[in-house]
């Protein structure tokens, strides 16, 4: 049985994207409720060397949706490089990221998994293979700024668990058997 890399990425974002719009949600609902101004709380930030809540958002989705363009071969999406200043802008790149990771289709990314993908970073050009790629770069790029993402909102007080964070599906499973 071969490994589909459509099935590791494009399912597991689309979770972990729906997760943060939900987690977004409920944060734009505790500043209202709080009167915490949405601008000072996309800049925090756990340390002054780390990015801020609005970049932990724009890094994530953009691993996204490299991650996947990468893997099919295609253009990513034209994000806006500046972080979001308010709740409603940072929702609306998960969208986007959203819209793009569901425009993409299992024939376009799956093949062979040892061909090449090239990744520049900011410390070196690198090349991988593309389930190398996938499994040891991009998966845990996503999951690192979505946790942290989800992280500094509950430290700022947000009242979400790890329920919130693994999404619609895991609670429909969690209440499908609770039944």
């Amino acid at each position: 049985m071969s490994i589909s890399m459509y099935s590791i990425s494009v399912p597991p974002y689309q979770q972990m994207l729906s997760s943060l719009d939900f987690v977004l949600e409920r944060a734009s609902e505790l500043a209202r409720e709080q009167g915490i101004d949405e601008g000072e709380l996309m800049q925090r930030r756990f340390a002054p060397d780390m990015f801020t809540l609005a970049e932990q958002i724009r890094h994530g989705c953009m691993q996204v949706n490299n991650a996947i363009a990468r893997l099919a071969g295609i253009e990513a999406p034209d994000v806006q490089m500046e972080p979001d200043t308010n709740i409603a802008d940072a929702r609306a790149r998960v969208a986007a990221a959203l819209e793009f990771i569901s425009s993409v289709t299992p024939e376009q990314m799956d093949g062979d998994p040892n061909r090449s993908v090239d990744v520049k970073t900011r410390v070196a050009a690198l090349k991988f293979g593309a389930l190398e790629h996938l499994m040891h770069f991009a998966n845990p790029q996503v999951y690192f700024h979505m946790t942290t993402a989800y992280d500094l909102l509950r430290a700022e007080g947000l009242q979400i668990g790890k329920v919130d964070f693994l999404g619609h599906d895991f609670k429909a499973k969690v209440a499908a058997a609770n039944r």
